[in-house]
Formats: structure tokens, C-alpha cells, sequence
């Protein structure tokens, strides 16, 4: 992946990801996650392991820490984040004992997870995976189109 890739993938999410929110109401992940989730989209195994990551992260926040500390809003979305950071630190270490990677969950690609899981806790699992896999979509097409022209 080059870095003008990564640059262009992350604008034209961040626009289709404001005109698909502004036309239909439905925020696809959050605003950077369509263009980021377009590149890793030629890896299946990405893929599942981020909606993976996501749906552990809203579990465990939701029906566990939820239950000890008052999380909403801003405390809500930190341990959202936080807690799939931890969970990245772990499945890194368990990975590297059996010597695979999950490089897109490396640098912003972290973060990733935790902006899905925060989605799902406002909108639901059903319509944030379907609304961030359709934006992410179009966003690889016109990546790829665009390549081609």
C-alpha cells in the first residue's frame, strides 16, 4: 500500500462516508473506517478479524465493564477504543507465538475495531456491518477503477 493510496482511500471515504450519513442517517463505522476497511478489502482474513474484533470490543464493553462503571458517551467510546487496543495487544502476542500478522491492524488500523464496536452500541450490529461493508465497497471500486483509467 503506498501512502498516496492510503490518502486518497481515506478521503473518499471521509466524503462518501458524509454523504451516505447526511442521505440516509446511518453512519458506516465512523468517518475514517470506510476508506481504511477499502484497502484491506483484497484480504478476506482482515476483514473478518476487524468485524470480529468489533463485535468482541461492543460485547465485552456492553454486557461486561458496562455493568461495573458508568460508561456514556466520550467514557463509553475510550473504553470502547481502549478495550480493543488491549484486545489487539493480546491476539499480537498469542500471533506471535504462532508466528502469523495481522498487519491491518497496525498504526491507525488499531483504532479501527473501536470506532466499529462504538457504531454498533448506537445503531446495532446488523445495520453498521451492512452500511460499513456497502461504503467500503463502493470505496474500493472507485479505487480500483480508478487504477485501471
Amino acid at each position: 500500500m503506498v501512502s498516496t493510496d492510503l490518502y486518497v482511500a481515506i478521503i473518499l471515504g471521509l466524503t462518501l462516508s458524509l454523504l451516505f450519513q447526511e442521505k440516509f442517517g446511518i453512519n458506516p463505522g465512523g468517518m475514517v473506517v470506510p476508506g481504511y476497511l477499502a484497502l484491506t478489502m483484497d484480504n478476506p482474513k482482515s476483514l473478518i478479524v476487524i468485524f470480529l474484533l468489533s463485535v468482541l470490543t461492543y460485547i465485552i464493553v456492553e454486557f461486561g465493564l458496562n455493568k461495573f462503571l458508568i460508561l456514556y458517551g466520550r467514557r463509553r467510546f475510550l473504553a470502547m477504543l481502549l478495550v480493543c487496543m488491549l484486545l489487539k495487544i493480546a491476539i499480537d502476542t498469542l500471533n506471535i507465538s504462532m508466528g502469523m500478522s495481522l498487519g491491518a491492524l497496525d498504526g491507525v488500523g488499531i483504532v479501527i475495531p473501536g470506532l466499529i464496536a462504538n457504531c454498533f452500541y448506537k445503531q446495532g450490529i446488523k445495520l453498521t456491518a451492512v452500511s460499513t461493508i456497502g461504503v467500503s465497497l463502493v470505496v474500493f471500486v472507485i479505487l480500483n477503477v480508478a487504477q485501471l483509467v
